[in-house]
């Protein structure tokens, strides 16, 4: 009696681990605490499901299986929040989805035992039921983690900001609700009698899971997708609004010039003229007037790549319009090694990030430095460096917007670009000075 107690014991741990694993495994970018410490608090934390299990084997099974799944979710859920920096949301989701997964698992595995008709009591049949379960869970939950892992991340990193979380959640936990509160509630034997086909319904229920959850996140996937396009959009019509001005910048100093040019002539026979006549205070004024009467329109060469440089101009020039001391130290070749448009979008959303930072200040100078350079063939380093006066706002770990009450996304945008270039990004903010730093790495496999 006392093995197969300990055997059960075991399958609820197991079940544990195949639910939380996942979504350490899935998140461990957004971990508090190191692998170590993570570790060390799993262990403590089944160890006390250990405990709550062996004190709660007195009561029959009719009497505690919906309390437990629920406080055992509930402390799932608790503790993979205190452990990352993910959302509630995506926590709760993440949780639920494995969950689904972990639940087949076991639903299988105990109807194929109890088709089976073995004799209950065995602890060679015991050990039976526990290998099913264990491989089941093992096959479904990595199958499962396998298939959605991806685009689970990238469906969170970009769309994290967004109130679809808070409606999403409610997939895994009907799946729950309706598995505990029904088939799960329901003995193996029991249901077999019932469902003379119960081989095709379990199957039916596990393909449904699947398909709702993996339709979902790569509907969420697509949706990160379009919001990068979007920052991808707004970056080129930004360029190309940019880049019109400087034509237009380029043009009327090819008019002045033709100007210039066509009335050098006279000028220097009005100069020969003065000068001959030893009127050289006349003649040193009239060069001065002349000098006065060309205003050519310069655009600063700050980098050698075209879309970067109009991208460094238009900043630049806004912030030293408002007023904001501007310093750059910029090294970049006219060709770079990760897509132009992505780069820009990246440089442009920080750009403007500290134009609207320094503009905001209400005391002191406001000043932003810029830092950029090439490493080798293919990282970039990039430093936007700003002033400011207003309280940073955070949550989970993540910018609230200053424009609304929710989570940038213009950081998201940046986060979400740096991580498709294996990069490294920090934000650090004291004494008033806030910098973005990051380092792309392209190349990197």
């Amino acid at each position: 009696m006392v093995s197969i107690d300990i055997q059960l014991v075991c399958t609820i741990l197991a079940e544990i681990l195949f639910v939380i694993l996942p979504f350490i495994i899935t998140f461990r970018k957004e971990w508090r605490f190191s692998a170590a410490k993570i570790t060390g608090i799993l262990a403590g934390y089944l160890f006390f499901v250990c405990l709550f299990t062996f004190a709660s084997l007195r009561f029959s099974r009719d009497q505690i299986y919906l309390p437990w799944v629920c406080i055992t979710m509930t402390a799932n859920v608790l503790l993979c929040r205190w452990l990352s920096k993910a959302d509630w949301q995506v926590v709760v989701y993440t949780l639920f989805l494995f969950k689904n997964f972990a639940d087949i698992a076991v639903f299988c595995a105990s109807l194929i035992y109890a088709s089976r008709n073995l004799p209950k009591g065995n602890l060679h049949i015991a050990n039976a039921e526990l290998a099913y379960r264990l491989l089941l869970l093992f096959v479904m939950v990595s199958s499962a983690y396998y298939l959605l892992h991806c685009y689970l991340l990238e469906a969170v990193d970009y769309t994290r900001p967004l109130p679809v979380w808070k409606h999403l959640v409610s997939i895994p936990v009907l799946f729950f609700i309706v598995y505990h509160f029904d088939t799960g509630s329901v003995p193996a034997q029991l249901f077999l009698a019932r469902h003379p086909n119960a081989a095709f319904s379990v199957m039916g229920w596990a393909v449904c899971i699947y398909a709702v959850h993996y339709v979902t996140l790569r509907i969420l996937s697509r949706l990160a997708q379009s919001y990068a396009i979007k920052e991808q959009y707004r970056t080129t019509r930004l360029l190309a609004s940019v880049q019109t001005s400087q034509m237009a910048t380029l043009q009327y100093n090819l008019d002045q010039l033709k100007k210039v040019r066509h009335d050098y002539r006279h000028h220097l026979i009005t100069l020969k003229g003065l000068l001959e006549e030893e009127k050289a205070d006349q003649a040193l004024e009239y060069i001065n007037e002349y000098l006065g009467s060309f205003e050519a329109l310069s655009m600063v060469q700050y980098c050698s790549n075209v879309s970067s440089n109009a991208l460094l101009n238009y900043y630049i020039k806004l912030a030293q319009d408002q007023g904001i001391d501007v310093e750059t130290s910029i090294s970049l070749p006219p060709s770079l090694p990760v897509p132009e448009i992505d780069f820009c979008t990246i440089l442009g959303n920080l750009l403007s990030n500290a134009v609207e930072s320094c503009m905001r200040q209400t005391c002191g100078p406001a000043s932003i430095a810029i830092n950029i350079g090439q490493a080798g063939k293919s990282m970039i380093a990039l430093s936007v460096r700003n002033t400011y006066t207003h309280v940073i706002c955070l949550k989970d770990g993540r910018f609230m917007s200053s424009k609304r009450d929710d989570l940038g996304t213009g950081t998201s945008s940046v986060r979400y670009l740096v991580d498709r270039y294996h990069g490294i990004l920090k934000f650090t903010y004291e004494e008033g000075i806030f910098e973005a730093s990051l380092l792309l790495n392209p190349l990197m496999k």
